[in-house]
């Protein structure tokens, strides 16, 4: 039997990695309990921190990263600031960019990668080391055999009723996630890729039980949820809502044991396909939380370059989402993608033009820019680094009052892109 207390899994911590820690962290208290764990910062100083817990102290100690492709420039700090690295340190990846990259992953200096879902594979993987045992044939992972990539094949798809959606014991709480997977394939998405092409769901008893157990032992007092399109909870197929029955038992019992008042649905960190926004939809919203806006994905406001891309929607299905939307008396943010790969003038032109008539109906834009991500089709494209007019349109539209969210940092991260790119492709 190993010795747990002679070991440590640490989880560097960054702003945007917090749901997938709440997650793993969660998954380690049902299935490892007595493991202890710590969380440090990454960055420079991330070294620093690692030695403070006095490394020769612990038979092992295993250090968890999970990040997304823009911020490998941030993660390879994190990396030179751990050298020279103790015997004993094991460096565990996951997440977007590892599963979509692994053996790019593996040639910046970590010994594993956990490829796609990690509740169940991250705590086994951890067993494995702990016991100093052999993990290259475990499901889900992939590292370096003699220089050459082992990548494994998946393990079962996990039942999200079967996880906590984040840990109480360590206060590492979030939104609950509750739907996985996703049936579209967008080109530019890895959640297919790595999540499934099927949606999962969180049973409605299974969400209640934890906002119940966190309201009492954490305090928690709302309740939020993330999923790529709320309004197809529950539906047979993933793709549109069917009667929105599950979605109004979700809500009613939510809003019961919450309050209204502090239940939110189809806004941040979630988002609504447009073909999912309907008129019932947004009653129930209206009756049972207390969100004033909603977020739909557009994307481009040209139908070609939709089509190309497979959006499975069209710019007119945009507009009569945004429509029902504002007619319900919320706010409609609106997602756009400027230089997706094939991006014509033509193209940009018209999602110019899909920006005017939405801001006139009174929608609010979050203007995002292309960045191409390991695991997709489109992973070997360039970066979509606009021209100087769409700057000052994007410009004017702040100016304006007509743009949500941060496209200024999102251009700067389009700087990083070829550094980053270069260094795992």
């Amino acid at each position: 039997m190993t010795n747990l207390q002679n070991t440590r899994t640490v989880f560097v911590i960054e702003g945007y990695n917090r749901y997938s820690i709440a997650a793993l962290t969660g998954a380690l208290d049902r299935d490892l309990p007595d493991a202890p764990l710590a969380f440090l910062s990454g960055g420079e100083k991330l070294g620093d921190q690692l030695r403070s817990l006095n490394p020769a102290a612990h038979s092992h100690i295993v250090l968890a990263f999970s990040f997304m492709t823009p911020q490998l420039p941030r993660i390879l700090t994190s990396l030179e600031s751990l050298r020279p690295r103790p015997a004993n340190v094991t460096l565990v990846a996951g997440g977007p960019h590892p599963s979509g990259d692994p053996l790019g992953t593996l040639r910046l200096g970590f010994d594993v990668v956990v490829i796609g879902e990690g509740e169940a594979t991250f705590p086994a993987l951890l067993r494995r080391i702990f016991a100093d045992e052999p993990y290259t044939d475990l499901p889900g992972i992939a590292c370096l055999r003699e220089g050459q990539l082992v990548r494994n094949r998946r393990p079962p798809w996990v039942n999200l009723n079967d996880y906590p959606p984040f840990s109480l014991k360590h206060r590492k709480l979030a939104a609950i996630e509750i739907t996985r997977g996703c049936p579209w394939a967008c080109s530019f998405c890895q959640t297919p890729f790595y999540m499934g092409g099927r949606m999962r769901y969180r049973s409605v008893e299974t969400i209640l039980h934890w906002l119940r157990t966190a309201r009492e032992t954490n305090g928690v007092t709302y309740a939020r949820f993330i999923s790529a399109d709320c309004f197809a909870y529950g539906s047979s197929t993933g793709r549109c809502p069917d009667d929105l029955e599950a979605v109004e038992e979700l809500l009613r019992e939510t809003s019961r044991l919450m309050g209204k008042e502090n239940t939110f649905f189809g806004s941040f960190p979630s988002e609504v396909r447009p073909g999912s926004v309907t008129v019932k939809g947004m009653a129930l919203l209206k009756k049972y939380c207390a969100n004033d806006n909603i977020v739909i994905g557009a994307q481009s406001g040209s139908n070609r370059l939709l089509r190309a891309v497979h959006r499975g929607h069209t710019i007119e299905e945009v507009y009569r989402a945004a429509e029902i939307i504002i007619a319900a008396g919320l706010k409609c943010v609106v997602d756009f993608i400027f230089g997706l790969p094939g991006e014509t003038e033509e193209d940009r032109q018209l999602t110019i033009q899909a920006i005017h008539r939405l801001t006139r109906l009174g929608a609010t834009i979050n203007s995002h820019f292309f960045y191409p991500l390991p695991g997709t089709p489109l992973a070997r494209s360039a970066p979509g680094a606009p021209d100087e007019e769409t700057l000052q349109f994007l410009r004017a539209l702040s100016d304006g009052g007509h743009a949500a969210g941060r496209w200024q940092a999102r251009l700067k991260t389009l700087t990083t892109a070829p550094m980053a790119l270069n260094t795992v492709v």
